[in-house]
């Protein structure tokens, strides 16, 4: 057996449901733990936390045993060096947001490895909320500093329990960059719980699957989601406009169906039957636009929209700036790298072609 394991043969049984596993999971990297709700996900963060005892079995982390019936085992929550973040942040609200962090790297083990109080508060950009109590932070914030807090106790495994599912979709989109700092910065061993497959397949390197107490698949995210299936699509956190328009004539299955925006023909690959003059709305995903300084030729692309920039914002990811491009009175979002920006001299004000592919439109 490889010592750099979380081993989990254990088996719960509570008001008739049963948890039963036989996991090895590998200590590196994200693991999600997928499935539906009521499945057990929950459990068996709580299983490895040590809140929860199970009725029979062997939990051992890296060879170090945690549970176990034979020999009679139990190193109870506070001993395993586990960080668990909920889906309530569990703040302290009468400290600030230096108090809740002060708290935890007090009480940090110093002779675990750890990371630098500052690298923490910066990774989790908690600098400016620094004298704020809990009560004046949004969802995403308190998040973020549920999450540093937790990384000062210095633990030897993270376990996030559906950290996103609180959140509206804007503060998902702004805390899920965060989360993939967590992964590439801190490197820790992490159980990330959640049952969306966008959030699974942007931030875990494995997935387990489990249906009714049971591990019914696991391996390489990817390679998981596609066999059931599940392959993500659009991420629902990521930035993207709503663009109104009318259908022109109508379409066969093998034509492009033709919406009119203004001036703009928009040309949908949507296999949809509307009648002329319905109205309707396109959703189009920030990062499926791109943009040019002249129209394009000898191009596949059948959607080359004028428009022009309103504003270049910068992005949580470094390497990403957001463009607000007017169509027609309509706002229409790119995300676009530095470079791009950069290389194409783009400004506010300045006169461009949206690209937009007629595939994106798949619904």
């Amino acid at each position: 057996m490889s010592g750099s394991e979380l081993h989990l043969q254990t088996r719960m049984r509570w008001d008739g449901f049963t948890l039963d596993l036989d996991e090895r999971l590998p200590l590196d990297g994200v693991t999600a733990v997928f499935g539906p709700s009521g499945s057990g996900k929950t459990s068996l963060l709580n299983l490895v936390a040590g809140f929860l005892r199970p009725t029979d079995g062997v939990i051992t982390f890296n060879r170090s045993p945690w549970f176990s019936t034979s020999p009679k085992t139990w190193v109870p929550a506070h001993r395993r060096g586990v960080g668990t973040v909920f889906q309530d942040a569990q703040l302290f609200p009468h400290l600030s947001v230096r108090g809740n962090l002060d708290y935890a790297d007090k009480r940090a083990d110093r002779s675990a490895p750890g990371h630098a109080y500052s690298e923490i508060v910066d990774a989790m950009d908690l600098t400016p909320l620094m004298d704020r109590h809990p009560s004046t932070l949004s969802g995403g914030e308190k998040q973020r500093l549920a999450i540093a807090r937790t990384l000062l106790t210095r633990p030897k495994i993270l376990l996030l329990d559906e950290p996103l599912s609180a959140l509206d979709t804007a503060r998902k989109g702004d805390l899920l960059p965060f989360l993939e700092t967590l992964k590439t910065q801190f490197n820790l061993p992490t159980l990330y719980v959640s049952h969306d497959v966008d959030e699974v397949s942007r931030i875990a390197d494995r997935v387990i699957v489990l249906d009714a107490g049971r591990v019914v698949a696991r391996g390489p995210t990817d390679e998981v989601l596609s066999r059931f299936g599940l392959e993500a699509g659009r991420n629902p956190y990521e930035l993207s406009s709503v663009i109104e328009g009318i259908v022109q004539a109508r379409a066969s299955d093998s034509d492009l169906l033709e919406v009119k925006s203004g001036d703009a023909s928009i040309w949908l690959a949507a296999g949809l039957h509307l009648e002329p003059g319905t109205q309707v709305q396109l959703k189009i995903a920030a990062r499926d636009v791109s943009i040019a300084l002249e129209r394009p030729t000898g191009i596949s692309i059948q959607n080359m929209i004028p428009a022009t920039i309103q504003q270049i914002e910068a992005s949580k990811r470094p390497v990403f700036q957001t463009l607000h491009l007017e169509i027609n009175g309509q706002t229409l979002l790119a995300t676009v790298t530095r470079k791009a920006v950069s290389d194409l001299a783009l400004a506010p004000g300045q006169a461009v072609f949206a690209l937009i592919k007629s595939a994106t439109f798949n619904g």
